[in-house]
C-alpha cells in the first residue's frame, strides 16, 4: 500500500469513516482477487493438452467458459480467525509465517486460525458463554451468515442451500465460531482463550476463483495476561509479535507477503493505534460487521 493510501485511511479514520470494504476491493497488490488462480488454470491448459483436469481436479483443457464454471462450483467454508494484540510498546499483534508449500496462503503472513470443523458444532452447545456475551455477538455477528443461515449446515454440507436460521440455529453459530477460534488459538499457541475477553471484529469471504474458499470471520482479543504463545502448528514455519507498522513497512517493502484481508485489517488496525482503542471500537456496540465479499468480472 502506497503512502498516500495509508495516509488518506488514517484521514478517513479519524473522521469516523474507515471503509474496510473499500480497501479490502480497492488494493490489487496483495492477490486474492482469484485472478492468480484463474491465469493459473489457464497455462494450465496450454502445458497440459494430453490431459482434462489437473491433481486438483480442476480444468486444464477446456474453454474460459469451463474454468468460470469451476470456479463458481468451489464451496466456501466457515473459518475463524483471532487477532491477538499487545502494546510493546507500540501495537502488535502476534502472527505465523505459512509454509510455502501450502496450496492455500502459502509463504504469507496470517492469523492463527482455522476452518470451522464437525467438532466445533458438536462442542458448541456445551461452551460457556455468558448471556450477555452471546447477545453482543449475535448483534455484530446479525449481518452475516453465521447467524443469519446458522454454521452447522454449512459444515456438514458446504455446498448446500443457505436457509434462514432460527434464533437457536443463530446461538449455535455464535458458539460454533467461538468453539472454532478457541480450538485453533489452542492448537496454534497452546493457549485456551476465554470466550468473553473474545470481540467480533470482521467478515470476509474469499472471492471465486480460488481453489479454496472461506468465508472467514474475525475476532480480536488482548494478548496481555496470557501466558507466553508458542508456536506449535505444522503449517507455518514460526511464529512471533510483530508491530503492526513493521508489517505493513515490511509488506512494502517485500520482507512479508500479505494477502488482502490481513493488509486491509492491518491498515485498520494501524490507524485506531492502540490496544485499548481496537478494544473500545470491538466492544461499544457502534460498530457494523458486514459481509465483504470482493467479486471476479465474470465469476459471481
Amino acid at each position: 500500500m502506497s503512502s498516500e493510501s495509508q495516509s488518506a485511511a488514517q484521514t478517513d479514520q479519524a473522521a469516523g469513516a474507515f471503509d474496510l470494504a473499500a480497501l479490502v476491493h480497492g488494493d490489487d497488490r496483495a492477490d486474492l482477487s482469484g485472478q492468480a488462480d484463474h491465469d493459473a488454470l489457464k497455462r494450465a491448459q496450454q502445458k497440459s493438452a494430453q490431459q482434462a483436469t489437473d491433481g486438483q481436479g480442476r480444468p486444464t483443457r477446456s474453454s474460459t467458459g469451463d474454468l468460470l464454471d469451476y470456479a463458481k462450483k468451489v464451496p466456501v467454508r466457515p473459518a475463524t480467525s483471532v487477532i491477538i494484540l499487545r502494546q510493546a510498546p507500540d501495537l502488535q499483534v502476534f502472527v505465523q509465517h505459512r509454509v510455502k508449500t501450502m496450496d492455500f496462503a502459502a509463504g504469507v503472513v496470517v492469523f492463527p486460525g482455522g476452518r470451522v470443523d464437525l467438532q466445533d458444532v458438536e462442542k458448541a452447545a456445551g461452551l460457556p458463554v455468558d448471556p450477555a456475551d452471546l447477545d453482543r455477538h449475535l448483534t455484530a455477528w446479525s449481518q452475516t451468515d453465521a447467524v443469519r443461515n446458522g454454521l452447522a449446515g454449512s459444515v456438514a454440507d458446504p455446498g448446500a442451500e443457505p436457509a434462514e436460521a432460527t434464533p437457536a440455529e443463530a446461538a449455535q453459530g455464535v458458539r460454533t465460531l467461538l468453539a472454532c477460534a478457541i480450538r485453533e488459538v489452542e492448537e496454534e499457541t497452546g493457549q485456551r482463550l476465554g470466550t468473553g475477553i473474545m470481540h467480533p471484529w470482521a467478515n470476509l469471504v474469499t472471492p471465486p476463483g480460488r481453489s479454496k474458499r472461506f468465508d472467514t470471520y474475525f475476532f480480536v482479543t488482548a494478548g496481555e495476561g496470557l501466558a507466553d504463545l508458542a508456536h506449535q502448528t505444522t503449517e507455518a514455519t514460526n511464529s512471533e509479535w510483530l508491530s503492526v507498522d513493521d508489517l505493513l513497512t515490511g509488506e512494502v517493502e517485500g520482507r512479508y507477503r500479505l494477502m488482502r484481508p490481513t493488509l486491509a485489517l492491518l491498515t485498520e488496525l494501524q490507524t485506531l493505534g492502540t490496544v485499548d482503542a481496537v478494544l473500545e471500537q470491538a466492544t461499544n456496540g457502534a460498530r457494523t460487521i458486514e459481509s465483504i465479499r470482493p467479486q471476479v468480472p465474470g465469476i459471481h
